[in-house]
């Protein structure tokens, strides 16, 4: 009797096992990308950071009052393909935070062709020219650090800091929602500020 209940239980996690792959061969040899508009928590990875920052960047640079400059004013965002724990902190970050994936960053370009062309860097030296004294964004662009998603699968928060210029800066945290049936969505800001 118990060898054949230790059996039942041992032909059972094999079948379990069995079911897990063919599922997952079934989604490998669709080949297709995976939908942004998939529900919460079921995700491949990079396809949550990609919805969430590409709403952020969205509101932020479509948001005058909270990166100070007239709306399209920037036809090119730099952004740093490395997203920072601490983006609200020092302008220069000697270390790299973590990677954003090169899927990720394709999705977030695509997301944001209408908006601005967002270009991914890994320095932001490459970017940055001094004319006349001052530090600024070459070609009149803006320079982007995303700070790391911080939340679950129904609330996240997210920094963003922009640099434009001399002191021209801005950086503050939005509040990003999974929002039933339209996926994730801006509903609001928390925390201070920063302008210079």
């Amino acid at each position: 009797m118990r060898r054949m209940v230790v059996t039942a239980i041992v032909a059972g996690m094999f079948a379990a096992a069995a079911v897990g792959t063919a599922g997952c061969a079934r989604d490998t040899a669709a080949g297709a990308p995976p939908a942004l508009e998939s529900s919460a928590g079921d995700w491949p990875a990079g396809v949550k950071e990609a919805e969430v920052y590409a709403q952020v960047l969205r509101r932020y640079l479509g948001t005058p009052a909270e990166n100070s400059f007239p709306a399209h004013t920037f036809k090119t965002a730099y952004v740093l393909d490395q997203a920072h724990p601490d983006v609200l902190g020092p302008v220069e970050r000697p270390e790299r935070g973590t990677p954003i994936a090169p899927n990720t960053q394709h999705q977030i370009s695509a997301a944001l062709a209408g908006v601005a062309h967002v270009a991914f860097i890994a320095d932001q030296k490459t970017v940055i020219e001094t004319r006349d004294g001052c530090a600024q964004v070459r070609d009149g662009g803006i320079l982007i650090t995303l700070g790391t998603v911080d939340g679950d699968d129904n609330r996240v928060q997210v920094a963003v800091h922009g640099f434009f210029a001399c002191l021209g800066a801005t950086g503050l945290t939005y509040v990003v929602q999974n929002q039933p049936g339209t996926g994730w969505q801006v509903t609001g800001t928390t925390g201070p500020m920063v302008i210079s």
